[in-house]
């Protein structure tokens, strides 16, 4: 879809640390202000929702649907595996929290554009690209049983 290409270098999520008047802040105190404090990040969302609802528009033709939408989350899924690579090194700093965060939501936010699954399934009903959510599903709980004990990351998943 020419809009999503349009719009693809707007999706890339700039992680963003905010500067704090404490001199030796702990890292939960720089966690906690860079989610309270809105951000650039904060707007990115509405347009991996718009993605989303763009890409599902494409239900009559699925591979295209999963091909696009494997094409838009494959970033995301990538800067997950890296900053999990960083965090099983050792402990990770800030920013690479922050980034996991930052793409598990934007993530969900794709998934967000989607509509629900209808109840009852009508007649000829064409099913969204479940391989490619199946992989991004498993690519959050990897991450979540890996930085269990960060809450922002625990909050971006539920």
């Amino acid at each position: 879809m020419s809009v999503i290409d349009s719009i693809r270098d707007l999706l890339h999520i700039h992680v963003k640390i905010p500067e704090l008047e404490n001199e030796n802040p702990s890292q939960q105190e720089i966690l906690d202000e860079a989610i309270a404090n809105p951000g650039i990040f904060d707007s990115q969302l509405y347009l991996f929702e718009t993605v989303g609802i763009l890409l599902s528009l494409l239900f009559r033709v699925p591979e295209q649907q999963s091909t696009l939408l494997l094409t838009i989350v494959k970033p995301l899924l990538d800067d997950l595996s890296a900053n999990l690579q960083t965090a099983r090194k050792g402990s990770p700093d800030v920013l690479h929290i922050l980034d996991v965060h930052h793409s598990i939501i934007a993530l969900g936010n794709v998934a967000k554009g989607f509509p629900d699954y209808p109840s009852p399934v009508p007649e000829g009903y064409i099913l969204p690209p479940l391989d490619v959510f199946g992989q991004v599903a498993q690519a959050i709980l990897v991450c979540l049983d890996a930085m269990n004990v960060f809450r922002i990351v625990r909050d971006a998943v539920s």
